[in-house]
């Protein structure tokens, strides 16, 4: 061909391929842990209180605690500190929940 090693092209192709998927997929891991952290952030605003929303928030972080490390580690921290805050008023709180947010986080 016109570039002389045809096979070790594609070689390197695949490569810079790879890279690539790898630079996407760590972008979309800081960007999500970004959101995890924010949201973690407003249950961490609030130590010994449910305010409405907060079930909502919950149960979305709830989601993220299979994700890749780092987003795994927040997620378990902040529920930690959650429960930790949370378990002297937790029969009066618990009422703010539906039974489908309970179910998901329990």
């Amino acid at each position: 061909g016109k570039n002389g090693g045809g096979g070790k092209m594609g070689k390197e192709e695949r490569e810079t391929e790879r890279e690539k998927d790898k630079l996407a997929l760590k972008a979309a891991v800081q960007r999500r842990h970004a959101g995890v952290l924010g949201l973690a952030a407003l249950v961490g605003a609030y130590p010994y209180d449910v305010p409405s929303w907060m079930p909502e928030i919950l149960v979305l972080l709830a989601q993220h605690v299979v994700d890749p490390m780092p987003i795994r580690q927040t997620v378990r921290k902040t529920f930690g500190e959650f429960w930790r805050t949370h378990q002297d008023t937790w029969p009066m709180l618990k009422e703010r929940f539906s039974e489908n947010d309970l179910n998901t986080l329990t």
